[in-house]
């Protein structure tokens, strides 16, 4: 895991809002890795760029956001699963 990072940093690495940053931390796209002792929510900028990416690409193929959001949802719930297996083998 990266060094977590506030929401600030994730607009500046992406290049995008902070209203847009909320929207896809609230729609569950961005997810909180913790929170500063102030109550900011930090994230893993890696984590962040990466779905960011995919997120894009959901939204090339004409995904609305709850599509998007699912699809992301099921492709982890996927690696999981073939994590477990993976190392309880």
């Amino acid at each position: 895991m990266s060094k977590l990072v506030k929401r600030k940093d994730i607009c500046r690495l992406l290049g995008i809002s902070p209203s847009k940053v909320n929207f896809y931390t609230t729609q569950g796209l961005f997810p909180l890795e913790g929170r500063t002792q102030g109550g900011y929510g930090l994230y893993d900028p890696d984590e962040i760029k990466a779905r960011f990416k995919r997120i894009m690409d959901l939204k090339d193929e004409r995904l609305t956001i709850a599509e998007i959001r699912d699809r992301i949802m099921e492709e982890e719930r996927e690696r999981r699963q073939f994590l477990e297996l993976k190392f309880d083998e």
